[in-house]
């Protein structure tokens, strides 16, 4: 058995599914599921988790990410990225003429943000998209989002490079958008590339074409990080053959079955490992009892 973690290239024109289907059928494997989507449009690092490393998405979902790309400006579009309609007329716009910085400064740091219409946020359990192409109108709720930093750099009269570090759940579809309706000339997401998530960035990526070269190679593993090591800010404990035994069947983990801790340091959550170095379990200690209580616990992962 397979478990661990495939960091993917995703490239253009590909949706997140069918990156995961690939993978699947690369590795040869039944589970496999992506820790957060990238639009078919976008580009860059899509982490996928295998096997019983799929049981660790809230864990990765909510890391902070990194993104490069392009906002064009002149006019707006229904899905505030280049695959929607023109909406509204077209302007000419000199970004050189521009102060931005009063455009932009809105944008740094925490503000409320409206997903796109055209967009897999639910509503009522259905994806925006669904409601949009059928022009139901629907009242969205903003969300509070985090840009960390936001830099951006002129490329040509309408055409602006940014590099943004954002909150889990920022929409840079709607970034873009609203930027332009801040000019006053609309603008677009011509094209994104997420290049990290949390400490993990697209320079150690390897793409569907490289993942199936290693597979002729017969290095598949090379490719995946083991399960044990997807966690390490996760102090490990190392537990007895008894512990071993009540961890598994989900039990109360007490001091007595312990033969070590990897830091001192207090932690909400820990890895609780055999002697044999075998992931068995991530868990949360019970400060009133002393205890560690497994909230996800690998049984066959031997």
């Amino acid at each position: 058995m397979i478990n661990g973690m495939v960091l993917v290239a995703k490239e253009r024109g590909i949706s997140s599914h069918e990156v995961v289907k690939k993978v699947k059928e690369i590795f040869k494997v039944k589970k496999a599921g992506h820790f957060g989507t990238l639009d078919p449009l976008a580009e860059g690092l899509l982490l996928v988790g295998v096997g019983n490393a799929t049981k660790f998405f809230d864990f990765f979902v909510g890391k902070n990410k990194i993104y490069t790309g392009l906002i064009k400006f002149g006019y707006a579009t229904t899905t505030y990225d280049s695959e929607g309609k023109i909406a509204g007329e077209k302007k000419s716009i000199n970004l050189n003429k521009i102060d931005l910085e009063p455009v932009l400064s809105p944008f740094r740091g925490k503000f409320l943000q409206y997903p796109p219409i055209y967009s897999a946020k639910k509503h009522k359990g259905i994806p925006l998209y669904k409601y949009a192409r059928k022009d139901i109108e629907v009242e969205i709720s903003p969300k509070e989002v985090e840009i960390f930093s936001l830099e951006t750099e002129i490329r040509e009269n309408d055409l602006l490079w940014f590099r943004a570090e954002t909150s889990s759940g920022t929409y840079i579809r709607s970034l873009a958008h609203n930027v332009g309706e801040k000019t006053g000339a609309g603008a677009f997401l011509e094209k994104l590339v997420r290049e990290g998530v949390g400490d993990f960035t697209l320079d150690d990526a390897s793409n569907i074409e490289e993942l199936e070269t290693i597979k002729q190679d017969k290095g598949i593993h090379k490719s995946i990080m083991p399960i044990e090591l997807m966690l390490p800010e996760f102090p490990a404990i190392t537990v007895t053959y008894n512990g071993r035994r009540v961890v598994l069947n989900g039990g109360l983990l007490s001091l007595n079955d312990i033969l070590k801790i990897s830091s001192k340091s207090e932690s909400e959550n820990y890895r609780i490992f055999d002697d044999d170095g075998n992931l068995l379990a991530i868990a949360r200690k019970d400060l009133k009892l002393h205890k560690f209580k497994p909230f996800i616990v690998f049984n066959n992962i031997f």
